[in-house]
């Protein structure tokens, strides 16, 4: 009896880590790049390009950009990005569609020619 009691503890732990691991696989597949909601460098992820400050640029248009985010520079990590929106540094974290909207964040894709191309979250 003992055995079976054990036996049905692991099948049932078993599927607990299953179920929980598809809950962690669909936040993850809910995950974006959220460009200007960050606060310091250390939230703030590696890598922003030329590319990245261009797209957000043509969205906003000069003057919105200087005036949001006008000390931003191309950085390739986040220890060096410095702070963030705060401080018109734009930089990116991780984080859900919903939140990088309900943040009024920026999301970064490339187009069919491998432009790429910002656009509201």
């Amino acid at each position: 009896m003992t055995k079976q009691k054990m036996l049905m503890a692991a099948v049932a732990g078993i599927s607990l880590g299953v179920s929980g691991g598809a809950q962690a696989a669909d936040a993850k597949k809910d995950e974006v790049k959220c460009y200007g909601i960050n606060g310091c460098g250390s939230h703030a992820k590696c890598s922003v390009s030329e590319a990245d400050l261009s797209a957000v640029k043509k969205l906003l248009g000069d003057a919105e950009y200087a005036k949001r985010f006008g000390k931003s520079e191309v950085h390739g990590c986040g220890s060096h990005a410095k702070c963030g929106a705060s401080d018109q540094i734009l930089n990116w974290v991780p984080t859900s569609a919903g939140e990088c909207k309900t943040q009024g964040g920026f999301v970064i894709e490339e187009d069919a020619s491998k432009k790429k191309v910002a656009r509201k979250a």
